[in-house]
This record gives structure tokens, C-alpha cells and sequence, in this order.
């Protein structure tokens, strides 16, 4: 439970004879942690001969955040004293929420101004799986309030790694460097320090053993050459699908062109728009195939199409026009029996 306390001190003005000015203002809101939902706060006040007339929310509940402000004006009334014309930041004190104002709406009403801050217990997902058919790509369906999620990545039962994300989906595969049988656990969090002053963490799910489709993010917007999600923040240092295309984002959340290393693995992003390019292509005077599925550069022999071969060198060019062991490829790279 979450108490804000506001003090408020403002110097003493005569207004009449007979007159008594509050000298003080105490409010209290009393937050409530809801089972993923978010409850309304109680709001008192304990300075004697004053009483809570009304609330006015700025916003209805079911537009509410939770870790997000919420603005409030609070009505305080007194029937026998009367408040003064103000009360600025430095004649108040604050505990445990944001104060706005403080003002007299007539002699016997002071509207106090607040950003309140809701809290909420996470839910957990209902279904988390894999988007690709290595299964190297988890993705889980998102939970109401989160702003991040917890993975931890288990291999033959031991535990691998375990990192936060800020969205639904993230590439375990450069954590997968041996042959076992992968699976992970995910719960909701707060991403942030100050997200988890607010959220209580969702329970872990363990993931299933299929594919689920996901178009990627589709609540976020283009910046520029970052994307800005629906929560304000953006993707640093990792994978993510917008729509159905995939990008990835440096630590200062632009995404990069060009040829990546990604855990063990090359890849090839677009030069023009940072999309992951797939299949063949011609980058730099030299032929590379990309696979179709993952995007990971591919090398040694491979067969695009049925009882075609080609084979890639090391460096992931394609080699034409020479021996390959006892094989020879001819000059478009295929392998002549």
C-alpha cells in the first residue's frame, strides 16, 4: 500500500475578525494493488473541520496506466475556516505523489491538483511459444499493463540465461551455442527501476513446443530511424518485428544497415530502410544467400530449389567458376554433375 501525504504550510492571512484561515492541509491516497486490474485509490483527509467534497479525474479509470501519471483535482470543503488564496510547491510538502497546485475555488474550497500514480498485480500470459521453425525466436502474447518481460531460457533443464525485454518477442539464438533441448520460462514486469515501484511481477510461463503466428508491432510509430512503441520507449539492442518485417536496433535505438553479427550468426540488413533481407543477394560485387526462414547467412553447400547446389564460401560469397573438392561450379555458381 502506497500513502501520499501533502502538507501544506502557506503564511497566515487576516481576512476578517472572526476569520480562521487553515494554516494546514493534510490528503492521504491509499493505493490498492488489484489482481490485474487497476483499482480506484481511497482519498482522505485528517486536518480537523476539513472534508473531501470531490474528485474529478482527469481521465476514466479504464484509460488508466499503471506506472503512468494520472491527473486529479480534489475538492477539500470546511464549513467553519477558510483557505488560502494559495498554496505554491515550496509552502507544500509532498510524500509519494507529484504536486501540481493548490487553490481556493472560493473562501470554504481548495482545489488541490495531483498526478497520482496507479498500481496493479501483472497477469501472466496466456501462450508463449516460437515464431520461427528453428525455434530460436521466442514470442508470447502480451500481458494487460506490462512494460517488460523476464525470460529465462533454460537448456536440457539448467538454467542458460535470463534477461528482460521490453517486448513480446526476443532472438534467443546467440544463447544457443550447443545442441539440447531448449525451452523458456516468461513472466510480466516492470521494465524499469521506477515501473517496478508500481507493477508486482506476473507469474512465469512456461513456453510450448509450437509455432505461433505474429504479425509483429503494430501500436508504435516511426521516428525517424527509430520506432517509438505504444509505451514511449523504444527497442535497444535487439530483434524486433514491426509488421512483418524485421529490424535491429542499437543501444541508442536506431536500427542498422548493412551486414550485423547477431550471437554467431550474419545477417544482412537492408541499406535503404534496415529491413532483413532474405534469399539471394548482391551486396558488394559478390552473390550471398541469406536463409528464407531465419535471415542467417548460410555457407558450405546449399540447395535453393530442389536438385540445385550451390555452394558458399566461408566468408558466405558465393564460389563460380572453379573446383570445389572434386566438384565444379560454373560461372552462375551451380555445381555441374
Amino acid at each position: 500500500m502506497f500513502v501520499a501525504a501533502f502538507i501544506c504550510l502557506p503564511a497566515v492571512t487576516t481576512y476578517a475578525a472572526d476569520s480562521v484561515v487553515i494554516r494546514s492541509v493534510n490528503l492521504k491516497f491509499d493505493s490498492q494493488y488489484g489482481n490485474e486490474e487497476i483499482l480506484m485509490p481511497g482519498i482522505s483527509t485528517t486536518t480537523a473541520g476539513v472534508s473531501v467534497k470531490d474528485v474529478v479525474w482527469k481521465r476514466d479509470i479504464s484509460k488508466w496506466k499503471a506506472a503512468g501519471n494520472e491527473r486529479v483535482s480534489v475538492f477539500l470543503t470546511s464549513d467553519t475556516m477558510i483557505f488560502a488564496e494559495g498554496y505554491n510547491r515550496s509552502e507544500c510538502k509532498l510524500t509519494g505523489a507529484k504536486f501540481v497546485s493548490a487553490k481556493a475555488v472560493d473562501n470554504h474550497t481548495l482545489e488541490v491538483k495531483v498526478d497520482y500514480v496507479p498500481v496493479v498485480i501483472l497477469g501472466r500470459t496466456p501462450r508463449a511459444g516460437w515464431s520461427d521453425s528453428k525455434k530460436t525466436k521466442a514470442v508470447w502474447e502480451k500481458v494487460e499493463f506490462a512494460t517488460g518481460y523476464q525470460v529465462a531460457l533454460y537448456a536440457d533443464d539448467k538454467l542458460k540465461t535470463r534477461i528482460s525485454v521490453g517486448t513480446n518477442t526476443v532472438d534467443l539464438s546467440k544463447y544457443m551455442d550447443k545442441d539440447a533441448v531448449y525451452y523458456y520460462e516468461v513472466r510480466a514486469i516492470g521494465f524499469t527501476s521506477d515501473d517496478r515501484k508500481y507493477m508486482k511481477d506476473g507469474d512465469y510461463v512456461t513456453s510450448e513446443d509450437v509455432i505461433m503466428e505474429y504479425d509483429g508491432d503494430t501500436s508504435g510509430a516511426w521516428k525517424g530511424n527509430t520506432y517509438k512503441q505504444e509505451d514511449g520507449g523504444v527497442p535497444r539492442n535487439s530483434w524486433k518485428q514491426i509488421l512483418n518485417d524485421w529490424y535491429y536496433f542499437d543501444g541508442n535505438g536506431v536500427y542498422q544497415t548493412g551486414w550485423i553479427l547477431s550471437g554467431q550468426r550474419w545477417y544482412y540488413m537492408d541499406p535503404k530502410d534496415g529491413k532483413l533481407l532474405v534469399g539471394w543477394q548482391f551486396v558488394n560485387g559478390k552473390w550471398y544467400y541469406l536463409n528464407t526462414v531465419g535471415g542467417e547467412m548460410l555457407t558450405g553447400w546449399i540447395e535453393p530449389q530442389p536438385g540445385i547446389w550451390y555452394y558458399m564460401n566461408p566468408d558466405g560469397s558465393m564460389a563460380s567458376s572453379t573446383n570445389v573438392g572434386n566438384y565444379w561450379v560454373d560461372a552462375s555458381g551451380r555445381w555441374i554433375p
